[in-house]
This record gives structure tokens, C-alpha cells and sequence, in this order.
């Protein structure tokens, strides 16, 4: 917004700022100096100045210890969000863009640490200057009410106000390290009972789906140690802390070199899917139109 009014505008210098966001986030001056290449001294006047220029105190002193003072707390929130935005304005300006204009692609993080990021060259090299962020999101969010252009997301292609197209089938496996397990070794399926087994917080049910489809009866208590996101599962398994049940598309890698192997047979559907999802508004963006056309042509041989 242009200042109207032809005059000097009330406010502290950015030096000041800093120095108060860094003695407000340590509560000790000395940290904030080291954390700006500052002495304790030279933070403590910049807070000194801007508490005089406001007028306030920011700052409860209780020897060397540190306590935001109300109107401290409330300046800190406002002027973080303000320095924020002026630090992306001038990396956006160094950069030649702004971040917001380049496409916002919302991804499940599992989903896109192991199998989505490998293969973004591809479609970094296949079409023109594409440019976007990728983003972590849930896939039970209304996608019309996110800051998204696009999102690969997993579930049963439910989603509102959006445009569904379908990716992959999951289908999910036990796999094992060769220190728990070794590859050449026969097992039965119910011998699995006999192995520690790996949870994976963001899909509680696993166990239960494996065990459905292999038809397993399930007795007593499924119980291990506990992860919250796939990634962690699949390095989990590759310690050997146990068996995990994971989604075979994320571990091909592991699969192929040795890392990781399937000492139960053959993967069982889990009975959702990965879609490509994008709100009714977006349905004639190219940018949109060329991501979900590289991921249907990516997974072409996967469906």
C-alpha cells in the first residue's frame, strides 16, 4: 500500500525488529546475538531503542532471564508474519518469482518421499519451464478450501467440487530385512506371528487389511512400535526392527536392490487408490492439465 500521506512513516528500523524477534524467540539476549552475529549488548540497545520509539515494555528484566510482556507477545506474532513476507519478497525478487504464482501441488508426504520426488525430473524435462511447490497435505482436507492447484492424494476418489482422475491401485505387502528374515527361508503366513510387527500411525488398520486379505484369522493384539509416517515404517523395516506392511509402489527400490524382501508372497489390494485431484476451478489451467497428463501417462503401466 503507497503512503498517501507524504511523510516519514512510523517505523522502527529492521535491525530493531530482528533484534527483538531473536531476544523474544531465545528469552536471552546473549543466544539472540550469537543467532544474529551480535553482541548481547548490541541486541539489548536495538530492543532498548525500539522499546523507547513505542513507547512500551516488551521485555520483563529479571536479571540475565527474559519475560515478553503481553505487548510483547501481540508485536511478536504481528511483526514475525510482517518480516516473514518482506524475506520472501526479496528471495522471490532474487529468484526472478514469486512463489505463489508457480504451480501449489499438494502431496501425502510418504507418498511423495518415496515414489513421487524420484520421478519429478521427468516431468521437469518433459514439459516447459514447469514451476511449482510441492506442499504436504491430508488427503481428508475439502480440497476447494486449500491453498492447492493440484494434489496426488490417496483414498476412494471422494472429494468434492473437484476434478477425480485415477492413478494407482494400492496394493500393500509384508516385507522384511534379510537380518530378520533371511530370503531364502520358507515361511508359512501364519508363522508372521512369531515376528515383532511394525505400526504405522497414519494407516492404524494395516495389520488388519493384510491379514483380511491373506485370511488370517486375528488373534490377541497387534502390537509393535509405533510410527507416524510410512517413510519411518519402510526404514523400520530396513533395520530390521521388525515386519511392516507398506504399500508396494514406495519400496520397489528396496525390493530391487536386496534392501527389503516379501517372505509372506504376494502383495494384497488395500482396497483405496491414489488419485491426481484438482478443484472445479483449475479445469482449464495448462499447468494442472500437464501434471495430471504426466501422471496418467507415468502410471499408465502401473494401472
Amino acid at each position: 500500500m503507497i503512503n498517501i500521506h507524504g511523510m516519514r512513516r512510523f517505523v522502527p528500523s529492521i535491525a530493531a525488529l530482528h533484534a527483538f524477534e531473536a531476544a523474544a524467540t531465545y528469552l536471552n539476549f546473549t543466544r539472540a546475538g550469537e543467532d544474529l552475529g551480535l553482541t548481547q549488548s548490541g541486541v539489548s540497545r536495538q530492543v532498548s531503542k525500539l522499546e523507547h520509539q513505542l513507547g512500551v515494555h516488551l521485555f520483563e528484566r529479571f536479571g540475565p532471564r527474559l519475560v515478553l510482556t503481553e505487548t510483547g507477545r501481540s508485536f511478536l506474532q504481528t511483526i514475525s508474519k510482517v518480516l516473514d513476507d518482506l524475506e520472501e519478497a526479496s528471495i522471490d525478487i532474487v529468484r526472478g518469482s514469486r512463489s505463489v504464482d508457480a504451480m501449489q501441488i499438494g502431496v501425502q508426504d510418504s507418498f511423495a518421499s518415496q515414489w513421487l520426488v524420484p520421478r519429478m525430473h521427468r516431468f521437469l524435462s518433459g514439459y516447459e519451464n514447469p514451476r511449482f511447490n510441492m506442499v504436504p497435505i491430508h488427503g481428508d482436507e475439502d480440497i476447494d478450501d486449500l491453498k492447492i492447484d493440484v494434489a496426488v492424494l490417496r483414498g476412494r476418489g471422494a472429494w468434492a467440487n473437484a476434478q477425480v482422475h485415477h492413478l494407482i491401485s494400492e496394493e500393500v505387502t509384508v516385507v522384511a530385512a534379510p537380518s530378520l528374515i533371511s530370503p531364502k527361508e520358507v515361511l508359512k503366513l501364519e508363522e508372521h506371528a512369531k515376528y515383532t510387527k511394525i505400526q504405522n500411525a497414519h494407516r492404524p488398520d494395516s495389520w488388519l487389511r493384510w491379514l483380511a486379505a491373506k485370511g488370517l484369522a486375528h488373534e490377541g493384539s497387534i502390537s509393535g512400535p509405533r510410527f507416524s509416517q510410512t517413510s519411518m515404517v519402510i526404514k523400520a523395516a530396513i533395520s530390521g526392527i521388525g515386519l511392516a506392511v507398506v504399500p508396494t509402489m514406495m519400496v520397489e527400490e528396496q525390493l530391487a536392490s536386496g534392501a527389503l524382501h516379501t517372505p509372506f508372497g504376494a502383495a494384497v489390494a488395500s482396497g483405496l487408490s491414489y488419485f491426481v485431484v484438482y478443484p472445479e476451478r483449475n479445469g482449464h489451467s495448462k499447468p494442472v492439465l500437464d501434471f495430471r497428463d504426466w501422471l496418467l501417462s507415468e502410471t499408465r503401466k502401473l494401472r
